[in-house]
Parts: C-alpha cells; sequence; structure tokens
C-alpha cells in the first residue's frame, strides 16, 4: 500500500485543486488506506413504530476486508477492529451519550486474497429510541492492529406534528417476493449490485384516524443527466397503522451509475414527499467506469488535460484501449495489483456523485467531489446543519496531513469556504 501512495504523489502535481485550506498537502491523492485506516461504509436512518411520536434511528455499518490491516500468524492472516456508535443531544457530543453501543470482530482466513477483497465479513445493525428533536450521531471504527480511528459524525432531526409520518427512503434487495419481510436486507451506502433484475426502495407509513386509509403515490427515477429513466403510479390501502411500504424497480434498461427516487404520496388531502439518491453497479467496484467518455473526463483530476486530449478524438475501441493501458502501465509500474489504482480512484468519483450530486452539476463537479477525488477519505468529518448565527457547514479533517476543509452550505451546495 505504500507503493500505492508513492505513485498516486508522483501523478498529482498535474491538477492542484484551488483551494484556501492550510496548504500542506493540498494537492495530495492521499488513499486512506494507505494511512492504515479502516474505511467504512454506512446508512443512517429512521424507521418507524407502531407507537405514535416514538422512532427507531438505524446505524447500518459494514468494513471491507481490504481497509484493514491483516497480520500473517502461522499459515493464517489475522486482523481485527471495533466499531462503536453514540447517540447524543443535537451538538453534545462531549456530554454523556444518550444511547452507546459497541461490537469487535476477529477475522481470520488463509487465502491472501480475501484480505484484499472489497466485500465485508460482517454487517453491524445498532437500533436505537427516539423521539422528535436533534440528535449527533458518532460513529467509529478502530483498526485493533494499526490502533487508528475512522471516526465520522452526522447530525439528524426529526420535527413531526402530523398524525401520518413517512419514514426515510432506503434501498434494499429480497430474495422471495411471498415472504418480503422475512428475506429483505438494507443496502449499505443505497449502493445496489445488479444481483437479479429488480431492486426496491422501502419505507413505512404511520397512521393515525379514519380519513388515512386510501393513498395514492407516484415515483420517479432520475438518471445523473437529469433525464427521468422511470415514472410509475398507483393506488393503494393503508391496512395498518404502521404499514411497510416497497417501491419495486426493475433494472433490466438501467446503466450503472447513479439515480434518484422521487416520491410523492397524497392521502387525506396532504401530500408528502421523500427522495433518496442509489448507486447501481454491476459486480466489482472496478466497474463503476460504465461509459468511458465520462471516464476519461474525470481522470482531469490527476491527468493533464493536454496530455489526454488527444483520447477524446479515438474512436470507442482505441479509447477503451488506451484506457486501460494506461491503468494497468501504472500499476504494474508499482507492482500493484491489477486496477486497484483504478478501483480507489473510481470509487471515490462514485461516491462523489452518489452523496454531493446537485441539480446541473454531477458530485465529482462540485468542491466537496474535487476533495474527495484528490484526498481520499477524511479522517474525520463534523458536520454542523444547525450552526448559530451561520449557515450550515461542514469540517473535512485530514490529521496525517494536518490539513482541514470547511465546507459552507451556499445555493444548494457545499462550497469549500475561502
Amino acid at each position: 500500500m505504500n507503493k500505492l501512495k508513492k505513485i498516486i504523489l508522483v501523478l498529482l502535481p498535474v491538477l492542484l485543486l484551488s483551494v484556501n485550506a492550510q496548504e500542506r498537502g493540498a494537492g495530495v491523492f492521499d488513499e486512506a488506506g494507505v494511512k492504515g485506516l479502516p474505511v467504512f461504509r454506512y446508512n443512517i436512518f429512521r424507521s418507524l413504530t407502531d407507537t405514535e411520536g416514538k422512532f427507531i434511528l438505524n446505524i447500518h455499518a459494514e468494513i471491507p476486508n481490504d481497509r484493514l490491516q491483516f497480520l500473517k500468524k502461522d499459515s493464517v492472516y489475522e486482523a481485527s477492529y471495533t466499531i462503536s456508535s453514540a447517540v447524543f443531544r443535537e451538538g453534545d457530543t462531549g456530554g454523556i451519550p444518550l444511547h452507546q453501543k459497541s461490537e469487535s470482530r476477529n477475522l481470520s482466513v488463509r487465502d491472501y486474497k480475501k484480505t484484499q477483497s472489497t466485500k465485508p465479513e460482517f454487517h453491524h445493525n445498532f437500533k436505537f429510541e427516539a423521539v422528535n428533536g436533534g440528535y449527533s450521531i458518532v460513529l467509529s471504527v478502530k483498526d485493533n492492529n494499526t490502533k487508528k480511528n475512522h471516526t465520522v459524525r452526522r447530525q439528524v432531526e426529526f420535527q413531526d406534528e402530523s398524525d401520518i409520518i413517512i419514514s426515510d427512503i432506503r434501498m434494499v434487495y429480497w430474495t422471495d417476493d411471498g415472504d418480503f419481510e422475512n428475506t429483505y436486507h438494507e443496502l449499505i451506502s443505497n449502493v445496489v449490485d445488479k444481483q437479479s433484475d429488480y431492486t426496491g426502495a422501502l419505507f413505512e407509513i404511520f397512521s393515525t384516524g379514519s380519513k388515512y386509509k386510501d393513498f395514492s403515490l407516484r415515483y420517479r427515477i432520475v438518471n445523473s443527466a437529469g433525464s427521468v429513466v422511470y415514472d410509475d403510479s398507483f393506488d393503494g390501502n393503508l391496512k395498518d397503522k404502521l404499514q411497510l411500504q416497497v417501491l419495486k424497480i426493475p433494472l433490466d434498461n438501467f446503466l450503472a451509475g447513479n439515480y434518484r427516487i422521487e416520491m410523492d404520496l397524497k392521502t387525506g388531502g396532504m401530500s408528502f414527499g421523500r427522495e433518496t439518491i442509489f448507486y447501481l453497479r454491476w459486480g466489482d467496484l472496478s466497474l463503476n467506469v460504465s461509459d468511458i467518455d465520462t471516464a476519461l473526463e474525470q481522470m482531469l483530476y490527476i491527468a493533464d488535460y493536454d496530455s489526454i486530449q488527444h483520447v477524446f478524438k479515438m474512436n470507442e475501441d482505441e479509447k477503451r484501449k488506451w484506457f486501460k493501458d494506461y491503468w494497468n502501465d501504472l500499476e504494474s509500474s508499482q507492482n500493484l495489483k491489477s486496477n486497484s489504482l483504478m478501483e480507489e480512484y473510481f470509487r471515490r468519483v462514485a461516491y462523489s456523485n452518489l452523496h454531493f450530486s446537485v441539480p446541473q452539476k454531477a458530485g465529482w463537479k462540485t468542491d466537496m467531489g474535487k476533495v474527495l477525488c484528490l484526498m481520499g477519505d477524511p479522517d474525520e468529518v463534523q458536520s454542523y446543519p444547525f450552526a448559530k448565527n451561520q449557515k450550515p457547514y461542514e469540517v473535512w479533517i485530514y490529521y496525517d496531513l494536518n490539513v482541514q476543509y470547511i465546507f459552507d452550505y451556499v445555493g444548494g451546495e457545499h462550497r469549500l469556504r475561502k
């Protein structure tokens, strides 16, 4: 992994970010795995209960094997980590948590290839009771072999006064249509592998009173270009006080990429809107590259335009060959495993598109996307959506580089503070 860091340092004098954070390390594509950080994927969402005013705050997380430090002992490779979650009153992360849980896991594998797997061995599901109000959530993973931590902080707020409440939407996969409730599972970070010809968006509806018996629902799927690729509607009945509802989404004609679900539910003369973003991929992480022209454009953070502009004039087959040779040559020159560098870079691009996209701008083109593509995952994220006397903002901290980036929420997106 140290070789990976060296080659990135060679690559990136090409195009530095025009940022006014501390300049040390500002142009470094610093791979979090190089630093030994146990980077993880996670979901934080609210689900409903059948008791009015009481919710469940769900924190789901998983850490891929290749983000852990394995040590060889005799004929096996061993890793160990501890994951902890804590929930505080809004802004009170220095006080006593309302809830906290911790789990430790030990991994032992004989095949070295499994230590480099992008798939996790375990899934962690933390559930906490919640009521209306604001909460600060701290989620941390410690790699017990390196003693290094990776922590994220998020703030959420629930303020529901209506007799009908719609939960957050999360992406799910299930294996049995006839027994959905016992065979579905949430997809971490809303990343959908094309395991079958469909996926689903799940939410709950809580209602009181007879006027909420019938509802009409419309949902649309919008691609990253802003085009509607799927549009459906149906009428339904609220048979129970708490009802589970899933939107089945056929994937036959969907290309790999990020999509937004826009849902509108009408009942009892009221209208409720919800939306979420999901990313569709095929198989391995390297297939984040689904369109060669788009992938070439996304490489402009690490390759000077003048040096690759001739590639845009090639035909499709020539572009694909050049693209494959570029990354293969780069990786083989440093004795890296095939596609490791490409996978990491386009993982960052895909994550940016999934989480930072705004109307008329893909996530990788935003300030947050630029920083993530070049710097990698921050060591710590501090989010302040309810800051007093100032605009909402978020802070990304990179401890090893002694640098931080502050993003102010302006005009519908987070922009790097000047």
